[in-house]
């Protein structure tokens, strides 16, 4: 059995990610069958479009501005700012968002199997 080092990588080493939607501006670091690790940035006044992580659930922790995630046509969702979090759970349809007038920014860890990201073509009904 094969020894596991650590393993780093710069702000440089960041790419972006095969799947991601538009708006959003993702690097990944780290990623797996189990795990999906890196930055995300949005300018402001800027939305994704709706989309789901099947298998993931996603974890988020903002750095800089405002996020918020909305999961239904009617604009319902969550915001944290600076040192707070967000969680989306696996398979909840959402899109996020910077509402503010300055850059946000944050790091996302996603945890689970199957597909990390799916498109939607457009938001679930209001509950």
């Amino acid at each position: 059995m094969a020894m596991r080092e650590p393993q780093a990588r710069s702000r440089e080493e960041l790419f972006e990610p095969a799947l991601t939607t538009p708006g959003i501006e993702r690097r990944e670091a780290f990623a797996d069958e189990r795990v999906w690790v890196g930055t995300i940035r949005t300018d402001a006044n800027t939305w994704s479009d709706w989309h789901v992580h099947p298998g993931h659930d996603t974890y988020g922790f903002v750095t800089e501005g405002l996020v918020r995630v909305e999961f239904d046509a009617a604009g319902h969702g969550v915001e944290a700012g600076p040192g707070g979090f967000v969680l989306i759970p696996a398979g909840a349809p959402h899109r996020e968002g910077n509402p503010g007038d300055v850059p946000n920014a944050g790091v996302i860890f996603r945890v689970g199997q199957g597909p990390v990201l799916e498109p939607l073509d457009g938001p679930p009904a209001s509950s």
